[in-house]
C-alpha cells in the first residue's frame, strides 16, 4: 500500500491504512484485517476518534491537576511553622503550574478536588471568635 494511504503508522510498525474503500489495520507482524468504509463512515470514525482523544486528554489533564493539589498540600503541611511567604510561594509555584495544563478546566477540577477537602477541614479548625465579647 502507497505512504499516501497511511492515515496512522506506529513507532513498532503496526499501520492503518485507507483505499479502495477499505480500512486496513496492519500489524507490525504483517498481520491485516481490513473492512469497507465510505466516506461517510470514514467521517463518523474520525469523530468518534476526535470525541474520545478529547476525553482522555481531559482526563489526564485533571489528573495533572489533582497531583499539583495533592503536592501543594503536602508541601504547604511540610511548611507548617515556616515564614508565611515561604507557603505563599508554593502556593504561587502551584498555579502557575495549574495554568499550563491543556484542558484548563479539567485541570482546575482535578486541582479542587485535591485542595477543597483539606481547605474545608483547616477553615473549620480556625479559633472561632465572638464579635459581641469585645463590647
Amino acid at each position: 500500500m502507497s505512504a499516501e494511504n497511511i492515515v496512522y503508522a506506529h513507532p513498532d510498525g503496526a499501520e492503518i491504512v485507507v483505499g479502495n474503500g477499505l480500512l486496513t489495520a496492519c500489524a507490525a507482524e504483517g498481520i491485516a484485517i481490513s473492512m469497507p468504509i465510505g466516506p461517510d463512515g470514514l467521517a463518523a470514525l474520525g469523530a468518534a476518534l476526535l470525541e474520545h482523544a478529547t476525553t482522555a486528554a481531559q482526563e489526564e489533564s485533571e489528573r495533572a491537576g489533582a497531583a499539583l493539589g495533592t503536592d501543594l498540600v503536602k508541601a504547604l503541611f511540610a511548611l507548617c511553622g515556616r515564614p508565611e511567604y515561604e507557603a505563599f510561594r508554593a502556593v504561587n509555584d502551584a498555579l502557575r503550574a495549574l495554568v499550563k495544563l491543556e484542558h484548563g478546566d479539567s485541570a482546575a477540577g482535578g486541582f479542587a478536588g485535591a485542595i477543597v477537602n483539606v481547605l474545608e477541614l483547616g477553615i473549620a479548625s480556625l479559633p472561632q471568635f465572638d464579635e459581641g465579647a469585645d463590647e
